[in-house]
């Protein structure tokens, strides 16, 4: 099923590249496809998609726990506030921190085993979502999707923030 995204946006003029109109077209579908999993965190769970993410990161990190900065560059959405992301978490009890034996400036973040319990219990939610979320989809489809976003992040430019001062 085609659908048109000048009819979702209510946008009436073109758009002034094919390249402009594609990028709006994944930002508007990563957000569509996000809410309902967002809405089920904050409902069931009481924590963001950001949180979950730190969580899943967590648990694969295993006895080892991660370090801010390893936590920040694994994180799908980086939260330019990952500190009180962690904080929020470890108030939550879903985490813990502590400090690192051998340099004292390093903060290891675990997870708790409220932690692991809370993703056990969404584990389920999360197959369910995923399910429902790419039904039309068949799985050639799917792979070429993927295939298709990693050769786009991997062909990626640089684009300069600012510019070299004089």
């Amino acid at each position: 099923m085609k659908t048109d995204i000048y009819h979702e946006i209510r946008q009436t003029k073109p758009f002034r590249s094919l390249e402009e109109e594609v990028y709006v077209s994944l930002r508007l579908t990563a957000q569509v496809l996000d809410e309902p999993w967002a809405r089920y965190l904050r409902h069931t769970a009481r924590i963001s998609p950001s949180q979950y993410n730190l969580l899943r990161i967590l648990r694969r990190a295993g006895v080892e726990g991660r370090t801010m900065s390893e936590i920040t560059e694994r994180m799908i959405n980086r939260d330019p506030d990952a500190t009180r992301l962690a904080d929020r978490t470890v108030r939550q009890g879903l985490a813990r921190r502590t400090r690192d034996d051998e340099d004292r400036r390093v903060v290891r973040l675990f997870i708790t085993h409220n932690g692991l319990d809370l993703l056990a219990r969404l584990d389920e939610a999360v197959d369910v979502f995923l399910k429902q979320t790419m039904r039309g989809l068949r799985p050639k489809e799917l792979a070429t999707l993927r295939d298709l976003l990693g050769a786009a992040r991997a062909g990626r430019g640089a684009f300069p923030i600012d510019e070299p001062e004089s």
